[in-house]
């Protein structure tokens, strides 16, 4: 017997199932049958939630714009061309 949310779920599913064309009905035999499966041995699948941080995983740390002067003078020269001046940069190495 199936909960009231099961329920719910199946009677959305079912109009939209006969919508489908012949080729694509068997595409969701197939994944019904591994969900099946899967439940079968104890292991449901669940939705992964999306993430509410940021989009990265990585820490950032917020950087005055001086420290731009510390660093220039220590890449060579560039003139926009990205290949030659990667090349010119593992010249030296």
């Amino acid at each position: 017997m199936m909960n009231a949310y099961a329920e719910q779920v199946y009677k959305r599913i079912l109009p939209l199932l006969e919508t489908l064309p012949p080729e694509s009905l068997m595409v969701v035999e197939q994944f019904v049958r591994f969900v099946h499966e899967l439940a079968q041995k104890d292991r449901v699948v669940e939705t992964v939630p999306k993430p509410t941080g940021a989009p990265y995983l990585y820490p950032t740390v917020p950087v005055p714009a001086s420290t731009l002067r510390r660093l220039s003078g220590i890449m060579p020269p560039v003139d926009g061309d990205a290949l030659a001046d990667t090349e010119a940069l593992y010249e030296d190495v």
